[in-house]
């Protein structure tokens, strides 16, 4: 009787933990996992990829948005060394006409990370190979990390955004003014939340921003994509907002404005402190927040926001 009573607990012990790790499970994005999604986010890298390599610019350019923003990572995923390179597609489509016209790109792509949630997706690629002078016949070696923002639009993935040449290298620290607009843009968004203004927050964001979590982790290829579309977000703010008081000590470390003055980064450096309203409970941490913001529609809209970067308090 003792041996079945001392069984049973021991049963119990391993089954209930269990019990929990599985009901918890679904929570958790099903990262290594291939679906008609990702199958479909691939071969639009593998249009571009293929673009390249026969020096075409309309396969290489089928699968982007016609609103871009092209960010050049200076081979470092430190946001600080990251400025935008193009602001439209037009832009993007001349500089790869004439690089495509100049090189020929004998590479191959390794897509190490693809992350979808809804309607919005992520991805890496590690391009290695070399390039091929036209002119000359030298080649030189190519070696290429980019991150990728897609959206789907119907049925097709279109990429929104593209950080091309990310790496280790470490920038030098961030000097020279801070941007004016871009601040005030940051310091509305740091009173709506002490203020608990789910619309005001709301309307600071772009109808097709997404929110990330970086996890304390500096290079994307873990990052997660949290929320996506304005309405989700103004959702997700009003839940929050309605139970949770916050207190925000925001600094602004970085921000760079394209030449165009139509898109933007921004690196802040903050301290955030949450009570609820049920109780006494209260919750402290530090972070690195990653901003990008366009002001296509006459304002100055947040894009995205990745919490939680991996740089150095």
């Amino acid at each position: 009787m003792a041996f079945r009573q001392d069984r049973h607990n021991m049963m119990s012990r391993w089954f209930f933990p269990c019990l929990i790790a599985l009901t918890l499970l679904p929570l958790v994005p099903a990262l290594a996992q291939e679906t008609p999604e990702t199958l479909l986010i691939r071969q639009a890298l593998d249009n571009d990829k293929f673009g390249r390599r026969r020096g075409e610019v309309d396969l290489a350019l089928s699968a982007f948005a016609p609103k871009l923003v092209v960010y050049a990572g200076g081979r470092s995923a430190d946001p600080r060394a990251w400025q935008v390179l193009h602001e439209d597609l037009e832009g993007f489509r001349a500089a790869v006409g004439q690089e495509l016209r100049g090189g020929r790109y004998e590479i191959e792509r390794q897509v190490p990370y693809i992350h979808v949630r809804g309607k919005k997706a992520i991805a890496t690629t590690l391009d290695s190979g070399q390039v091929v002078d036209r002119a000359g016949g030298a080649g030189r070696a190519y070696r290429s990390e980019c991150l990728w923002f897609f959206e789907k639009v119907e049925d097709k993935w279109l990429v929104t955004a593209l950080a091309q040449e990310i790496g280790d290298e470490l920038p030098a620290p961030a000097t020279g003014a801070q941007a004016g607009e871009i601040a005030e843009v940051l310091r509305d968004e740091e009173e709506g939340w002490e203020q608990g203004s789910a619309g005001g927050l709301a309307g600071l964001y772009d109808e097709g921003a997404a929110i990330l979590d970086a996890g304390g982790l500096l290079r994307p290829e873990k990052w997660v994509l949290l929320l996506g579309a304005g309405e989700e977000i103004e959702n997700w703010l009003a839940r929050r907002l309605q139970r949770i008081r916050y207190q925000l000590d925001r600094q602004l470390v970085y921000t760079h404005v394209s030449p165009g003055g139509g898109e933007a980064l921004a690196l802040t450096r903050e301290r955030l402190n949450a009570t609820y309203e049920s109780g006494p409970a209260s919750h402290q941490l530090e972070r690195w927040v990653l901003w990008t913001l366009s002001r296509r529609s006459g304002s100055w809209k947040i894009t995205n926001a990745v919490y939680g970067l991996g740089l150095p308090q």
